[in-house]
């Protein structure tokens, strides 16, 4: 049996950051492989014979139970993503009973703890046919109406991006201010014309109103970044496009519900409150 030198892989990680402990899996394009440097166990016509039926093992996962919903429904009150799960029962009749359902994820697997229990995926599914019927009626208007609506709606939206951008503009002045004055009193501590136990006093209270300020700051620029995305451009004619198909079928498939609903979500009371692509959020009890 004839046997070659062996490899060493190096680099199959990094470290993010000197100043932390975290690493992160580099690509395999990355790693340092250093050839010939011990001899293996086995000779590599073995080692590619085990792999290639290693390989033939390999096999796509054949899922048997799907929903037109899946990937678009959230738990409420974890923010995780639901799992759809599928029961069934053989009845003595010889008939077959199905029940579906979506659950959270954290729940399902055990993972974390979470209150929210199952909800049958049968009811998320007509609350939010419902809701996307009644809000897509809503748009069979005119070209001309449907613009107006969206007109005076980019008017409060600019109206609330000036209020946010004035309320910016004072928190940085605020800030400038703060961190003026703990630069003096830090000079009047070097000049000794304070003690340091008053400095100290001084100091910590104006950190906390340093602190306060730039979380406010945060605050208002995620505020403005969230107004300035709700207020893209809509193009109208496809919008009502998709209204005309959706009203037409009676059972939507999964691309057109996908092209509709954001996100759905699901509480431990059974509330669902549904995000739709073109609209505000809408709760709906039980």
């Amino acid at each position: 049996m004839k046997f070659i030198f062996g490899s060493v892989v190096g680099r199959k990680f990094q470290k993010v950051s000197h100043k932390i402990a975290k690493v992160r899996c580099t690509k395999k394009e990355e790693h340092i492989v250093l050839e010939n440097m011990h001899e293996p166990i086995i000779d590599i016509e073995t080692w590619n014979k085990a792999q290639d039926k290693l390989n033939g093992y390999t096999k796509v996962r054949d899922r048997k139970h799907d929903h037109k919903l899946k990937g678009l429904v959230y738990c409420g009150e974890c923010g995780n993503k639901a799992t759809l799960r599928c029961r069934e029962e053989e009845r003595k009749d010889g008939s077959v009973w199905r029940a579906t359902y979506f659950i959270c994820s954290k729940r399902n697997n055990y993972s974390g703890l979470c209150d929210c229990k199952q909800i049958s995926a049968n009811l998320i599914e007509e609350v939010a046919k419902h809701q996307v019927k009644n809000e897509l009626e809503k748009i069979n208007l005119t070209e001309e109406e449907i613009k107006q609506i969206y007109e005076e709606a980019r008017l409060q939206a600019k109206s609330k991006e000036n209020l946010l951008k004035i309320t910016l503009r004072t928190l940085k002045k605020e800030l400038r201010q703060v961190e003026q004055n703990i630069e003096e009193i830090y000079q009047d501590k070097i000049n000794k014309l304070i003690q340091v136990e008053d400095f100290k006093v001084i100091y910590e209270k104006m950190q906390k109103q340093r602190d306060k300020i730039l979380k406010e700051i945060k605050q208002t620029e995620n505020s403005l970044n969230q107004n300035n995305e709700q207020s893209l451009k809509v193009d109208f004619k496809k919008i009502k496009q998709i209204a005309d198909e959706f009203l037409k079928l009676e059972k939507p498939n999964k691309i057109m519900l996908e092209q509709l609903i954001k996100k759905i979500e699901f509480d431990k009371e059974k509330n669902i409150k549904i995000k739709l692509t073109f609209e505000n959020p809408v709760l709906v009890e039980k």
